[in-house]
């Protein structure tokens, strides 16, 4: 039984991931970078906002970017594995429920950044577990 279909969701649900989880890793390895201490070194001088609370917030928000990188490259991982199991046809039930489970997980940790690649991953997971084979007479 061909499954192109979800094979096809889950690439380009894949792809999707790895360009979100590359762009979260960017702009998370970019907070470190001169700017930040230019915009820092204002922060100082400006009296509006205490300087602890800034580097709280600083470092909050490089935690987030770091956990979301790492859940956007798991969730990678999980399509790309999912759509060889399904090209090869081998265990489609299993692709189904990981895929389904790469959906929640990128859809619920990466708070917002995924909600299209769970979306492809959600419809190839059910599309894989609910299409029955031919039954041969």
């Amino acid at each position: 039984m061909k499954r192109t279909a979800e094979i096809v969701l889950s690439v380009i649900g894949a792809v999707l991931n790895g360009l979100a989880a590359i762009l979260v890793f960017f702009g998370t390895a970019a907070m470190k970078s001169e700017g930040i201490h230019q915009m820092e070194a204002r922060m100082k001088t400006d009296a509006s906002i205490p300087e602890a609370d800034f580097q709280t917030a600083l470092h909050t928000i490089q935690a987030l970017g770091w956990g979301i990188a790492v859940v956007l490259a798991i969730g990678t991982a999980v399509g790309i594995f999912a759509a060889v199991q399904l090209r090869n046809n081998k265990s489609p039930k299993l692709s189904g429920i990981l895929l389904i489970i790469g959906a929640v997980l990128v859809f619920f940790f990466t708070v917002g950044f995924g909600v299209l690649p769970a979306l492809l991953y959600l419809i190839a997971g059910i599309m894989s577990l609910v299409r029955k084979p031919p039954v041969i007479v």
